[in-house]
C-alpha cells in the first residue's frame, strides 16, 4: 500500500527488464513440454520431417532440376527452417499473455516483456533445432563445407 521511492538508474532498469524477460522465456520453455530437451527433439524432429516430405516430393514429381551449387538438401532446410520459425514466432506473439491476464497482474511483468519473451523463445528453440539437424546431417550424410561463406572478393 504505501512505498518509499527511490531512484533507479537506468542501467539498472535495464537490467531488471532483461532479468524479467530471461524469466519469461525460461517459463515459455517449460511450459510447452516438461522436458526441455524433448521439447526440443520434438521440435528437431518437425523440422527434419517436413524437410524430407519436401524432399520427397521433388524427387517423386521430379522437380529437381533447378541448378543449384551445392547441396539440394541445404536448400529444402533453409527454406523450411525459415517457413518453421516464422510461422512458430508469429504464433508465439499472438499467443502472449495480453494485459488482463492473470500473469501480468505481477507489478513488474508487463506486454512488452511477455512479447519479448515468446519471440526470443521462438527463435531459440528454432536455432537450437536447425543446429541440431545440421549436426546430423553433417555427421551422418555427408560434411558441410562452406566455400567463401562471406562472397569477399580477393584482389591482389
Amino acid at each position: 500500500m504505501f512505498r518509499a521511492t527511490t531512484t533507479r538508474s537506468t542501467l539498472s532498469i535495464a537490467f531488471g527488464m532483461i532479468e524479467l524477460i530471461y524469466q519469461s522465456v525460461v517459463r515459455e520453455i517449460r511450459k510447452s513440454h516438461r522436458s526441455a530437451v524433448v521439447g526440443l527433439i520434438l521440435i528437431a524432429l518437425q523440422g527434419a520431417l517436413m524437410t524430407l516430405m519436401f524432399l520427397m516430393i521433388f524427387q517423386i514429381f521430379g522437380l529437381k532440376t533447378a541448378k543449384i551449387r551445392g547441396d539440394f538438401l541445404l536448400y529444402l532446410m533453409s527454406g523450411v527452417s525459415l517457413y518453421m520459425t516464422h510461422n512458430r514466432t508469429v504464433s508465439a506473439v499472438m499467443g502472449a499473455p495480453s494485459a488482463t491476464s492473470s500473469m501480468l497482474q505481477y507489478a513488474p511483468l508487463n506486454s512488452y516483456i511477455t512479447i519479448s519473451a515468446a519471440a526470443i523463445t521462438s527463435l531459440y528453440q528454432q536455432v537450437l533445432s536447425l543446429g541440431m539437424i545440421l549436426f546430423c546431417y553433417h555427421a551422418l550424410v555427408t560434411p558441410i563445407t562452406m566455400t567463401n561463406p562471406l562472397a569477399r572478393s580477393v584482389r591482389c
